[in-house]
Formats: structure tokens, sequence, C-alpha cells
């Protein structure tokens, strides 16, 4: 996924404890070993320049060995040696097998703290500059630090002197943890004006009513007239509370439509051939017009955002504005924002949201029948299917699988080449 991500809200930190060996030119000389009841050998030897600490091995009665005083073996689990002073790059003492770790020698200049017996507690990490110390076999585990798992709390390392990081919970501000994937979620989402109901038709329309119906309602007034298509509640994540921005990508084919007191992303004529930016934020439909609406909702509202003030619960904007321009073409004058003809869409944009919120996607035909994709031609009769728009998805991510275009739906025995839209969710920002 080419997602671009501004800032994480998640982190994670990772402490790992290593016990090394310096190389040793010098050693150190052998402690007492302990008593055959098993009280262990005292290393006390001092490390060479570059050498490990002076270590005794355990012996009945014999004198400890050099690299690094190990404690006695104790018939009763004796005490271990202490370490010797570490060198410049030596090692601190170890303890014994079956006994107290040995308490870690005082690191030198780049030395490693003292290491856990078997089957014993942690090794205490040295000092000045040595790593901590690492924990024996069936001892107290040690070393590296707990990681905070996603929405969760990191937990924390112990061994030698080292403890973890905390991780914090959620997973930052990627499109999937604030908006979500398709089909649930709005990245990758495929906005379809699928064909519905059985309304009589003419030209180049298909029957855009509620299922299984073949009158169209008339509402109170124009804006409840005819038949309005709302998809599922896309549910926002994050923060509740929090403000965030959704920056996306649109592409498809669909109808130009008109709409007034809000902002158009931009004021350009829509052109025949390439992307039609069709972005409007704010406002409401213009004119009694029977052109489908391609509307998104965001709820609660949004503080401070302009043109929104004509509905009470939520913000709105539209994915398929054209200016209420009147060009002649091919000698028939009419409105771009109501031309009997699909166009390409292609643009950019964004709009904030709240943590904890909604974004509904709706579509509005006041007649239950809506243009098919059947290309530029004006005033057709029938649709031309051999110039139905098809456009370019490269870029998209999630890219679309099995995504033959021109895009078609199947209602009572009858193909129909469609209107549709795709949002790629390409960043989420937070102030």
């Amino acid at each position: 996924m080419k997602k671009l991500l501004v800032a994480c809200s998640g982190a994670f930190l990772l402490v790992a404890a290593c016990a090394q060996s310096g190389p040793g030119s010098g050693e150190g000389s052998g402690g007492t070993g302990g008593s055959a009841s098993g009280t262990a050998g005292t290393g006390t030897g001092a490390a060479g320049t570059v050498g490990s600490g002076g270590t005794g091995n355990p012996g009945t009665s014999g004198t400890g060995g050099s690299s690094q005083g190990t404690g006695g073996t104790g018939n009763e689990a004796g005490t271990t040696g202490t370490g010797g002073t570490a060198g410049t790059t030596g090692n601190g003492g170890r303890g014994g097998t079956s006994a107290t770790a040995g308490t870690g020698g005082t690191a030198g200049t780049t030395g490693n703290g003292g290491r856990g017996g078997t089957s014993a507690t942690a090794g205490t990490g040295g000092t000045a500059g040595g790593a901590a110390g690492r924990g024996g076999a069936g001892g107290t585990a040690g070393g590296a630090a707990g990681r905070g798992g996603a929405g969760g709390t990191g937990g924390t390392g112990t061994g030698g002197t080292g403890t973890g990081g905390t991780g914090t919970g959620g997973c930052g501000l990627t499109p999937d943890c604030i908006v979500g994937t398709a089909p649930n979620g709005l990245d990758g989402y495929y906005w379809e004006m699928t064909p519905s109901g059985n309304t009589a038709l003419s030209g180049t329309n298909y029957p855009f009513n509620a299922p299984n119906t073949t009158t169209c309602a008339s509402g109170a007034t124009w804006d409840t007239t005819g038949y309005i298509n709302t998809r599922p509640v896309i549910n926002v994540k994050g923060t509740t509370g929090q403000k965030y921005t959704i920056n996306i990508n649109v592409r498809g084919v669909a109808g130009t439509r008109c709409y007034e007191m809000g902002t158009p992303a931009s004021t350009a004529t829509w052109v025949d051939n390439g992307p039609n930016n069709g972005w409007y934020s704010g406002g409401k439909q213009y004119n009694d017009s029977i052109w489908n609406t391609a509307e998104i909702r965001i709820a609660p509202k949004v503080a401070g955002q302009p043109n929104q003030t004509l509905n009470s619960g939520y913000d709105i904007y539209f994915a398929n504005s054209s200016q209420n321009s009147n060009p002649s073409a091919a000698g028939t004058a009419q409105w771009w924002c109501q031309r009997e003809a699909t166009y390409e869409i292609g643009y950019n944009a964004s709009f904030p949201v709240m943590g904890g919120g909604t974004i509904t996607l709706v579509i509005h035909d006041s007649n239950c029948r809506t243009l098919g994709n059947c290309g530029p031609t004006l005033s057709q009769q029938t649709c031309d299917t051999s110039t139905s728009r098809t456009i370019s998805m490269s870029g998209v991510s999630p890219a679309p699988t099995n995504f033959t275009q021109p895009r078609t739906f199947s209602l009572n025995g009858t193909t129909y080449e469609v209107q549709w839209l795709w949002i790629d969710v390409t960043s989420v920002t937070s102030p």
C-alpha cells in the first residue's frame, strides 16, 4: 500500500541485553576453591589491560582456573565467586552452577555486566558503560524489553538492569486505522449507482428506485421526492472527539449535477475527454433537477467548516458537481450540470471528520431513473454501448481486482452500463 504515514500515534521500544566476550591477552589469577561442602571460591584476580576478568574454577580443594571467575560447584548450592575487576574490554564475573548468580564485575570502557549462573537469578548489571546482566538458564529472564501490542501497553522486560519501553495503544494515522478498508471502510470503496426497482424508462436511463417498486415516491418537498439510496454507515475510528482530515483520490464515470450555496473545487468547464473535478463543499442541490446526486455526509458536524449551515446534523460534500454554465454543444444548449451524458471523474479532495463519528454515502434521484454510461454523445435515443467510457485505474491502492470496464449490472433480464465512483484514501492527517 502506498499510503503516506503523516503521523503515528503508536510507538514501540525494544531494549535487549546481550553478553559478549571481549578479547583477552592477560588473565587474572584464580580464586581459592570452595570446600567439599560447597563454599565457592572467591575470584580476586585483576584483569589484564584487554583481558576478561579473572575467575576461579570450582574444585574440591583446587584453585580456580583462568578466563572468568566461576563459583565452585556446591553440594548444597554454595556461594558463588565474586567476579574480577573487568579490564578495558573485559567481562564481569560469572555465577557458579546451581548457585546464586555472581555479582557483576566493575565494567571497563566497553565491558559487559555479570552473567547469571545456570538455574539462577539474573546477574546484576555492570557499571560504567557495561551491558545489563543476563539471566541464567531457568532463572529470571534477562535482556529483552517487553513490546507493546497493537492497542495495548507494552510489557516491562526484566533481567540485568534494563527495563522495557512502554508501547501506546492504537495503530496510527493510517487509512485502515481511521476510516477502514472496503467493503466496510472508505479506503477502496466502490460506489455504484446500482440499478434497482422497475421504473418505466426512456432514452439512456436505467431504473433507480426502491427495490421491487414501480412507483416513484412523492415527498413533501422536492428534496425528499423520488429515491434516496443510503449506503451502510462507515464508522470513523481513532480517538473520539479528535479531528482528522481524510485525503482522497476519486475516480469513476458519472453524470453531472448542479449544486449551490457551497464551494466548488474547480470552476473549469468539464471536458469531453479526460478527468473532471466534481468536488463541491457544503451547500445543497440546485433546482428541482432530475439528475442524481452523489453525497458524502459527515456526522457529527465539524466546527468551523464554511457553507455547512443548511443541515443541522451533518456536514455535506458532493462528488459529481459541474458548474451552472450554459455552453452550446453540437447545436444543443444545455447546462453542463444537467447534460444527458456521462463523464470521466478524476480528482483529489479532502474533508474533516471527528473520531467516533460516521461517514454516509447517499444518492438522491428525484424521478427514480438515472443516466447510463452511454458516453459523451448528447440526446441519444438508446444507449450506444460502443461509446461507454472506460478510465485508467493505475496507481489506485488497494488495486481493484477483476475490475472489467465498462461497469455493468443486470436487472430483470436487462444489462445496463452504470455510473460509478472509486474512493481511494491516500492519507489521513490530524492537527
